[in-house]
């Protein structure tokens, strides 16, 4: 009975009611010289815990050393009843601790552990926390979640719905390893054991901190969805300036193709040019130097026959003169080279008058006049005067062909524009 009421006595503490279970311990009659001693050290260990629980529970200066010296007083009384060398350290070791004597409080704990036996995994859940406790006091902290992790391990492998190991823990992750994740995982599960069981006090110790775990993670998930939206927007305008800079490109290129093909076109327009050019230039040196040539020997002939007299003869190769250099003959030779320069020159010029005022030649190797004069401008050659001393023509002559032409072309004001784009 006196075993019974011990264990129910620590369960109503475990659960928080502690003046229920302070009740139900003082209220049991102890005959020491009839009970077992292990009965008896079980009761003074459970109710010298059951204070310190309280003292734990409190966090009070005043109230917390009373209850912690009450619970020394119980411990100690229980000593005399021991034989288990692993319980006596333990408790040994309670007790320096509640006197703020934390070293030497590990080293008996150390022996505790040692002597202990594994099969009783509460209490080597108990030794375990308690440890890495006392490393956590003496700012070991790698100690402090080596023993948190072992004491975890021991709960699980025993299933044990026991928060303390999982709360240290997490209690550690969070402040010593900055591993909120981990930490807010770890608090969770504690939270859950300790509502399970029914530990009041230890859901209060655990409902202190989980808001800050969680808030912390909640405020990493906000830093990482924000720092996730920052980086879509910047993936986004770097993506719409590399579209638009693609397009400026491809843009680019296409306006530097059509330059290409232009420059094509002007480089075959320059070339088609020097071929105009070149060809006249040859053609008309020829000429030029036969001609020159031609008069050279009629000059030398002439002298000659004026210094014999030979009047008669002399007036014949004038005559002959006249009849191989006459205007006409000048004529064909201009057209054949002209048109052979420009075969399409009368199509194309046709295109540019009304449908009723096209010209028709008979001679397809020979041009009239009008056809010549526009030839000449489409040399390059466009002043009336200038025209009008190569044909023979009159100024008035030269720009009545020219003004009448231009009226009977389909675009009057840019008439003889298009006629020097002809061939190009």
């Amino acid at each position: 009975m006196v075993n019974a009421k011990t264990r129910l006595g620590y369960i109503l503490a475990r659960g928080g009611f502690f003046k229920e279970a302070i009740d139900s311990l003082s209220s049991i009659r102890i005959e020491k010289e009839t009970l077992p001693a292990q009965v008896l050290a079980d009761y003074y260990i459970s109710f010298g815990r059951v204070y310190h629980d309280l003292a734990d529970y409190a966090k009070d200066d005043m109230f917390s050393s009373t209850y912690n010296q009450i619970g020394n007083e119980l411990l100690m009384e229980s000593l005399s009843y021991l034989s288990d060398s692993s319980t006596i350290y333990y408790v040994k070791g309670k007790i320096a601790l509640k006197e703020d004597k934390v070293a030497e409080s590990k080293q008996l704990y150390r022996q505790a552990l040692e002597l202990c036996d594994t099969t009783d995994t509460e209490t080597l859940s108990v030794l375990l926390s308690t440890l890495a406790f006392i490393d956590r006091r003496l700012e070991l902290n790698d100690e402090a979640i080596h023993y948190y992790v072992k004491a975890a391990v021991n709960d699980i492998r025993s299933a044990t719905k026991e928060s303390v190991s999982m709360r240290g823990l997490a209690t550690m992750l969070y402040y010593y390893k900055n591993d909120v994740n981990l930490a807010s995982e770890y608090i969770n599960e504690a939270f859950e054991d300790a509502t399970f069981y029914g530990t009041r006090h230890r859901i209060n110790v655990i409902g202190t901190l989980l808001p800050v775990f969680v808030g912390e993670k909640l405020d990493i998930e906000q830093v990482k969805r924000q720092t996730f939206q920052d980086g879509l927007i910047l993936t986004s305008i770097f993506a719409i300036i590399l579209i638009v800079a693609i397009i400026y490109i491809l843009v680019q290129m296409k306006h530097l193709r059509h330059s290409r093909q232009l420059l094509e076109k002007l480089n075959l327009k320059l070339s088609e040019a020097n071929r105009i050019k070149n060809s006249y230039i040859g053609h008309y040196l020829d000429a030029t130097f036969k001609l020159v040539n031609q008069l050279d020997n009629f000059v030398l002939v002439g002298q000659q026959k004026l210094e014999n007299k030979q009047y008669d003869s002399l007036s014949s190769m004038i005559q002959n003169l006249n009849s191989d250099f006459n205007r006409k003959s000048a004529f064909a030779d201009f057209d054949r080279t002209f048109l052979s320069l420009f075969p399409t020159f009368v199509e194309n010029f046709n295109s540019l008058l009304q449908p009723n005022d096209k010209f028709a030649l008979e001679n397809k190797d020979a041009l009239n006049s009008t056809l010549r004069i526009f030839a000449l401008i489409r040399l390059g050659i466009t002043e009336s005067e200038q025209i009008s001393e190569i044909l023979g023509y009159s100024v008035n002559t030269v720009y009545n062909y020219r003004v009448r032409t231009r009226n009977k072309a389909v675009d009057p004001a840019n008439f003889e524009k298009n006629i020097k784009k002809i061939g190009l």
